[in-house]
């Protein structure tokens, strides 16, 4: 029976070479562009009770750090061996990639020769995919619904008497001053979205010196098959769900910067773009809205322009992006 292994590379040319070459050494390969693509092909074969033998994963990829990706893998399926592979390594990669239990690791180039051969030392297990058992207490059903309130003022109203006043707002759970086409980004929370619409109407619009409201409501993304559970094991694997009721409000020392950052999208093209901006490590929120703008994230960054560089070289490239609009953070002491 030919040994299956899963190949996680966004390199197109090389997925191809790996899996002729590794079929000719007798192994029967699944190729996958990004690691989307890669848990999801993990979850099909666990349900299916498919055997899997190895993954290869790249480090760099488009959607998630692939050594982030082994921290999953490894957290997920403990059993399954796993190489690293990367045109980009260095000492500390490699210590990196030991640390988190990696089964192997290939600089590239490399021959089919050399993956063979790590593939043969490499104990692979020839068995159904076992994940970790984990305690799931029962969903909680949603009781609230939230949504951005993007403020302008008038030319001639005092900034900090507006904002004070928002932010003591009770359905308010953050406020932030903010650079380009509004004023103030406010987060808020109510047990219903025709509530929310009253909190607009009734406290945020009658303040002295608020000028217009744009409203983007926070809705759950409607994926294919398993994409949130995947998300949801990406979190619990990497310890994200611990801090999910954080807020995020200043900077630390070394991250000097943060922006809102808004997209318009082509809609059909969200479950592939939704999991790059979720994922990226300088993304402190990422929520599908319905108004003016489909996805609205919160960034962080040692300072503006790199947070300027992730958007252009990460996000504007992504298939489906229409338009990306930045209002960068200030603090209110700067206006």
């Amino acid at each position: 029976m030919e040994k299956r292994v899963l190949l996680i590379d966004d390199e197109a040319s090389l997925r191809r070479t790996v899996t002729m070459g590794l079929m000719q050494a007798g192994y029967q390969t699944e190729p996958c562009e990004n690691g989307m693509k890669g848990l999801q092909a993990l979850e099909t074969y666990r349900r299916k009770s498919v055997p899997l033998g190895c993954a290869i994963v790249d480090i760099r990829l488009p959607d998630i750090d692939g050594l982030k990706l082994l921290k999953v893998i490894k957290f997920n399926y403990p059993g399954l061996p796993v190489i690293v592979i990367t045109g980009h390594g260095n000492e500390a990669t490699v210590e990196e990639a030991r640390n988190q239990n990696a089964d192997g690791y290939l600089e590239k180039p490399f021959t089919m020769d050399e993956l063979a051969s790590l593939l043969d030392e490499v104990k692979l297990p020839g068995e159904d995919l076992q994940p970790v058992e984990t305690t799931k207490e029962a969903p909680v059903p949603r009781q609230s619904a939230s949504a951005y309130a993007m403020v302008t003022i008038d030319a001639t109203a005092n900034l900090l008497s507006v904002y004070r006043k928002l932010y003591f707002l009770e359905s308010v759970l953050y406020c932030d001053a903010v650079k380009g086409e509004y004023d103030l980004a406010l987060l808020l929370q109510a047990d219903s979205r025709d509530r929310i619409q009253e909190v607009v109407d009734s406290e945020i619009k009658t303040v002295k010196g608020v000028k217009d409201v744009t409203l983007l409501d926070v809705e759950t993304p409607i994926f294919g098959e398993n994409v949130i559970d995947i998300i949801g094991s990406v979190d619990h694997a990497l310890g994200r769900d611990k801090g999910e009721d954080e807020v995020y409000t200043a900077p630390s020392p070394r991250l000097r910067a943060s922006s809102y950052v808004m997209f318009e999208i082509e809609k059909e093209k969200l479950e592939a773009i939704y999991p790059v901006l979720y994922f990226n490590d300088q993304v402190v929120h990422c929520d599908y809205t319905n108004g003016k703008y489909d996805i609205v994230l919160l960034m962080k960054g040692t300072s503006f322009s790199e947070i300027g560089n992730t958007i252009k070289t990460k996000f504007k490239p992504l298939d489906g992006v229409l338009r990306i609009k930045e209002w960068p953070i200030i603090t209110i002491f700067e206006t």
